[in-house]
């Protein structure tokens, strides 16, 4: 069972652009991979900008 996490900075995405995004991902795995949509589980995870560094700088 492929399980997939997502993390995405805020702002948030609206709930219309997150069923897209699990549609999709889910459509990708399927029809790529061979998978049963049925068994793909996407989780979409909120991050704080403050929680995330680049080059060693918050």
């Amino acid at each position: 069972m492929p399980l997939v996490t997502i993390k995405l900075a805020k702002p948030e995405l609206d709930k219309a652009q997150k069923e897209q995004l699990i549609a999709d991902i889910t459509e990708l795995l399927s029809t790529k991979y061979g998978k049963a949509k049925e068994r793909i589980v996407v989780c979409l995870e909120s991050i704080e900008p403050s929680d995330i560094g680049f080059g060693g700088i918050e």
